[in-house]
């Protein structure tokens, strides 16, 4: 049989129509869908003609209202990211820098290995160096201190202003272990996660929240007026926590049992890795300390959690305690020597001097733990 006289096989009568239906289906879908469109967008033209609808606004208090207004704004020191809250945003100049591409302070580096042990810093305002050069943050002093010491070492400082340990767990998984570090130092606790948040809305939950279908598709609706109205409506407005919230009754942000939570699942990623992990207790100056107790309990936590979990421990905290003391020649300073200690720029935060400090202490602790290996 000559091939090219043979012809093609019939297409069976299911498969010929099978476009037909579904164009007859999609164009009645259409008609009756069409009613509906037309009411909403005439509803839509009212609710704008009117100027009834709330402004536009973020669904969820993502960090605070004036913080939330600079992540929103394209142009600001930090950006919202879903998976982690929010993170420095790339570009911004910060102390005479700016971030780098990968969205943390300092020199970026390269995602494949060298030979260089790696460590990166995690942790809040204090390890991002709020108010300092990045060259005066406690990271990039322990890279100076270390490389001085004739140990190979890069440091990658992913602190954030304002990060809680459930930030800090968020990050280590959605970026910071794509870098491979040979060590992890996580430094929170020393204020975030106690300050009062939202009812039901803490790390936890705005994280989980972000992380929803419905939420997506919440932001994209709320940019019509007529369901910004109709939820202003049905919903109950969430109103801030105030300067004047009672802190015996107030949600914190990530309780004592969370936060115990996030560094132990912390400790397994880092395991899991192949890396190993520093937990450090952060220092605050004794007034601020005073003013707010509920940090003591995570202290105590971190205290009896790096032992349980046996990683290396840097007690910061006690070390700048301590360092208060002999400035002013006293075992307990008063909290107006505490205020004028040159260790300190506030409440929470090292001065340059008190970084470095910061930093020695955590160096010895590397060596302590066999962590740090001499340059070839």
């Amino acid at each position: 049989m000559n091939p090219t006289n043979s012809s093609p096989p019939a297409a069976s009568p299911a498969a010929s129509s099978a476009p037909g239906s579904l164009r007859r289906i999609a164009a009645r879908v259409t008609l009756m869908a069409l009613p509906l469109i037309v009411v909403a967008a005439l509803f839509e033209l009212v609710v704008s003609l009117l100027g009834i609808a709330p402004p536009p606004t973020n669904p969820l208090i993502v960090w605070n209202p004036r913080r939330d207004a600079e992540l929103s704004s394209g142009n600001g020191e930090f950006r919202e990211n879903a998976r982690w809250l929010w993170e420095p945003r790339p570009g911004a100049i910060v102390v005479g820098a700016a971030i780098n591409d990968d969205g943390y302070r300092g020199p970026a580096l390269p995602r494949e290995r060298g030979g260089r042990l790696r460590i990166a810093t995690l942790g809040d305002s204090t390890t991002y160096g709020i108010g300092v050069p990045e060259a005066e943050s406690w990271s990039r002093v322990l890279e100076t201190v270390l490389r001085g010491q004739g140990y190979d070492v890069e440091i990658a400082n992913f602190g954030c202003v304002g990060f809680t340990a459930v930030q800090g767990l968020a990050l280590y998984r959605g970026r910071v272990r794509e870098f491979r570090p040979d060590v992890v130092i996580a430094a929170f606790g020393c204020v975030n996660e106690q300050f009062p948040t939202l009812p039901a809305l803490t790390d936890t939950a705005k994280l989980r929240t972000l992380s929803s279908p419905w939420h997506r598709v919440r932001v994209v609706l709320r940019r019509l007026d007529a369901f910004r109205w109709l939820e202003a409506k049905v919903s109950t407005p969430i109103v801030p926590p105030s300067g004047d919230v009672d802190p015996s009754v107030a949600v914190p942000r990530v309780s004592v049992d969370e936060y115990r939570a996030a560094l132990t699942e912390l400790a397994a990623a880092v395991r899991d890795d192949g890396g190993a992990l520093v937990l450090v207790s952060p220092p605050r100056r004794p007034d601020g300390e005073s003013e707010s107790p509920r940090t003591l309990d995570y202290t105590h936590a971190i205290e009896s959690l790096a032992p349980a979990l046996g990683v290396g421990f840097a007690d910061v905290h006690s070390v700048l305690r301590q360092l208060v003391a002999e400035e002013f020649q006293t075992p307990t300073p008063t909290l107006d020597q505490a205020r004028r200690s040159t260790y300190f720029a506030d409440p929470w935060h090292p001065s340059p001097k008190g970084h470095r400090a910061y930093a020695v202490c955590v160096g010895q602790t590397l060596l302590e733990k066999g962590l740090l290996r001499k340059s070839p």
